[in-house]
């Protein structure tokens, strides 16, 4: 154990400001923070036990125990948590007998941990162990999967056989912005009605959240595509209205759900409900609609891949060129170069002055300092505007590489 602290330590340095670092790389290796591995940490470096101790217990992403040999975890996201995510974690618990105040079995075998989202809000509420995912788990059922799960191990061919049925041959798939004005506008509770429906149409349709759509006053907004088909725009949408838009875009494969559907849809719409319907749909083709009207001519430069990019999916983003503008700078100019293009450019700051943001880099390079900073400014300068709000929630990965080319080029570390 002492070889593989050595070597983390020589990576990350002996200073303070190395600890977490360091703690991150030892759980790596061993799945949490062996007593051995921090006293090991304490003698070669200039970190005391007791910041040790303070940051490993304040931070929840650090164990101090020996994980299980399987990890499973329940999503408690906004969908999953509305369906009965905590039911579900309570009845595993119960199942493998974790006392409350722990999260691995007796026989070290299986490791629970709540997590913030799993990306599969379809089919919630969600349990994931180790790679294989449960969806529309329930309560009662816990043991079910438990089972499974362990026949997968011991069988490859099942295992298989569950991923083929997870990867079928998706419909389609519906984009909702949940950026801040859209979730005041109600598009919560628009996506909720949503997965409802499609789990209720027993339909194959991923729904995918975005940002900011680019036009708060038509939202909520839907966008559906389907594969070779037009997309089609539903704006100043409510959550009684989703229902009858799944059962026209997609049509269960089971006669029973379509009757049922239909004629549960039939029952709400016209003998409860009977209210006129504020929704407007649009074909995307269409130039003289007003999402169309708005939108089109727009060159988006910060807002790039607006309502289609997921904001917390990494993937997708590097996948779109994200991280590739980094390793450019990195790689190809020097700080001086970096600094002459942002010049040229004349990008200028957003609060109010217009200052010069070449100039800003500039001054800050050419300051003679063992320690600088950047920072991201998140204040809003125009009361009510919220305009770094909406890049933030919509473009993190943005932000966070148009912070480390700043970095780069100043000097900062």
């Amino acid at each position: 154990m002492n070889k593989v602290v050595d070597k983390i330590i020589s990576q990350k340095g002996k200073s303070v400001d190395a600890v977490i670092p360091i703690l991150q790389a030892i759980q790596d290796e061993y799945n949490y923070l062996p007593e051995e591995a921090m006293q090991r940490v304490c003698e070669l470096t200039e970190i005391s036990a007791a910041r040790i101790y303070g940051i490993s217990t304040f931070y929840t992403q650090f164990r101090h125990k020996p994980v299980g040999n399987h990890v499973i975890k329940v999503c408690v996201g906004t969908a999953c948590h509305v369906k009965g995510a905590m039911l579900v974690y309570d009845a595993l618990k119960r199942e493998l007998d974790i006392a409350e105040d722990e999260d691995t079995d007796s026989k070290n075998e299986f490791t629970i941990d709540k997590v913030a989202c799993l990306g599969c809000c379809t089919i919630a509420p969600v349990v994931q162990i180790d790679d294989t995912t449960f969806g529309h788990v329930e309560p009662g059922k816990v043991s079910e999967i438990i089972d499974e799960f362990l026949a997968m191990e011991d069988n490859p061919e099942i295992k298989e056989a569950h991923l083929k049925k997870q990867k079928k041959e998706s419909e389609g798939e519906i984009r909702i912005g949940l950026g801040s004005c859209c979730v005041a506008s109600g598009s919560e509770d628009v996506k909720m009605e949503l997965e409802n429906s499609l789990k209720a149409n027993k339909t194959n349709v991923e729904v995918k959240q975005v940002g900011c759509v680019g036009i708060c006053n038509q939202v909520p907004l839907l966008e559906i595509h389907k594969p070779n088909e037009t997309p089609y725009y539903y704006t100043k949408i409510k959550a009684d209205e989703v229902s009858e838009i799944v059962r026209k875009h997609f049509k269960s494969k089971n006669p029973f759900t379509r009757f049922k559907t239909n004629a549960v849809g039939f029952f709400n719409e016209y003998v409860i409900n009977g209210t006129p319907k504020s929704t407007q749909r649009y074909s995307a083709d269409r130039e003289d609609t007003p999402v169309a009207e708005f939108l089109e001519g727009q060159i988006n430069i910060a807002t790039e891949h607006r309502g289609f990019i997921k904001p917390t999916d990494l993937n997708e983003y590097k996948n779109l060129g994200g991280f590739e503008a980094l390793q450019k700078c990195i790689t190809q100019f020097s700080q001086d170069e970096i600094i002459e293009k942002i010049k040229s450019s004349g990008l200028k700051g957003r609060g109010g002055g217009g200052f010069s943001t070449g100039i800003k880099w500039e001054v800050v390079k050419n300051v003679e300092s063992d320690q600088k900073y950047v920072i991201c400014n998140g204040d809003e300068g125009d009361p009510g505007a919220f305009m770094d709000r909406m890049l933030l929630e919509s473009y993190p990965f943005r932000i966070i590489e148009g912070l480390m080319i700043a970095a780069y080029a100043v000097g900062a570390n």
